[in-house]
């Protein structure tokens, strides 16, 4: 099943709707950006032929992630 990296404040409905399709996986706030973007996964996750970059200062580090070089600010 494919994986959905997604802000932990998904509502339920969209959680159980999504997990239909995906096994969600949900990440933490982030204290490193203003609140409204603290839990968008395209804030700090990218895919790049098949494979996922995270910046240094993600929330949560990913299984088989390769580490960026910049952080977010």
């Amino acid at each position: 099943m494919r994986k959905l990296i997604i802000d932990e404040r998904i509502r339920d409905a969209e959680q159980a709707y999504l997990g239909q399709y995906f096994e969600i996986i949900k990440i933490p706030l982030s204290e490193e950006v203003y609140d409204e973007i603290s839990g968008h996964s395209d804030i700090f996750y990218c895919k790049i032929n098949n494979q996922i970059v995270e910046a240094p200062n993600a929330p949560m580090h990913l299984t088989n992630a390769i580490i960026g070089e910049s952080k977010v600010r």
